[in-house]
C-alpha cells in the first residue's frame, strides 16, 4: 500500500483554517452530526481515531449518550476531527471516513474504533496496518483500490488537515473535547500536577462541592451533560 507509506512519512499539519462560526459550539456547514436539530442540547465533540482516550470514550460514554440523549431527541452530537495520538494513523482513518458515502461516516469512526488497538500492535511490530485499513474500506463499500484512490487524493488530505486546523482555533487543544451548549469541557491538571479533572472554560468543574475526576464513565458524563445544559448558568449567575 504506497499509498500509506508515503502518508506516514510526509503527513503535515499546518494549513490554512476554515471559515469560522460565531462560536465553536455552533453547528457550521459540513459538520458531520446525528440528533434533532431542534435539540435542546447541542454537543460537539473534538476527538481522533487514534487517540486512546477517545476510544475509551467511544466504548464507555457514547452508548449512553447515544441512547439517552441523541434517541430521544434531546441532543445534537457533532463529531469533529483532530489529528492526535499517532496523527498519521488518524489522518488515514479521518480520509477513509470521508471518501464513504456521508451516512457511512458514523460507521466509519465505530469501525476506526474497534480496530484502533489492531492497527497500533501492527504499527508497534513494524507490520504494515494497510490489510485493516482495506478491511474497514470493505466495510464501508469502498474496494481496495478505491481506499489507494482516496489516500492519494490530495483534496481529501487537505480537507482533514484544515479540519484539524480549526479544531485548534475553535479551543481543542487536545482529546477528547467537547463543547456543550458553547460550554468548552477539557480535561487539565489539578494545580498540584497529581490528577485530571474536568474544566469548564478552563475553571475547574464543580458538581456538589467536588472536583470532577476525568474518568470516561457514563455516569461522570451524564451528570456532565445535565448540569451543563440545564443549571451551570442558572446556578451560578453567568
Amino acid at each position: 500500500m504506497r499509498t500509506l507509506s508515503a502518508l506516514l512519512l510526509a503527513f503535515g499539519l499546518g494549513t490554512t483554517a476554515l471559515a469560522q462560526t460565531p462560536h465553536p459550539g455552533e453547528e457550521r456547514e459540513g459538520d458531520m452530526a446525528v440528533g434533532n436539530l431542534d435539540a435542546p442540547i447541542v454537543m460537539v465533540e473534538y476527538a481522533s481515531v487514534s487517540c486512546p482516550h477517545c476510544r475509551s470514550w467511544y466504548q464507555e460514554v457514547w452508548p449512553m449518550v447515544q441512547d439517552e440523549f441523541i434517541s430521544s431527541g434531546e441532543m445534537r452530537f457533532i463529531y469533529r476531527e483532530m489529528l492526535t495520538g499517532q496523527p498519521q494513523l488518524a489522518a488515514i482513518g479521518f480520509m477513509i471516513a470521508d471518501c464513504a458515502a456521508d451516512d457511512q461516516y458514523f460507521n466509519a469512526l465505530h469501525l476506526l474504533f474497534e480496530t484502533q488497538t489492531q492497527v497500533f500492535e501492527l504499527v508497534q511490530n513494524q507490520e504494515s496496518p494497510a490489510p485493516v485499513y482495506y478491511q474497514v474500506g470493505n466495510a464501508l463499500g469502498l474496494s481496495q483500490e478505491d481506499v489507494d484512490a482516496c489516500l492519494a487524493n490530495e483534496s481529501v488530505q487537505n480537507a482533514v488537515l484544515a479540519r484539524h486546523q480549526q479544531s485548534i482555533e475553535d479551543g481543542a487543544t487536545g482529546t477528547p473535547a467537547f463543547f456543550i451548549n458553547n460550554y468548552l469541557l477539557t480535561t487539565d491538571p489539578t494545580p498540584d500536577g497529581l490528577a485530571y479533572v474536568y474544566h469548564v472554560d478552563g475553571e475547574p468543574l464543580m458538581l456538589e462541592g467536588d472536583l470532577v475526576p476525568s474518568s470516561h464513565d457514563a455516569d461522570t458524563f451524564r451528570r456532565i451533560i445535565l448540569y451543563l445544559a440545564y443549571e451551570h448558568g442558572e446556578n451560578t449567575g453567568e
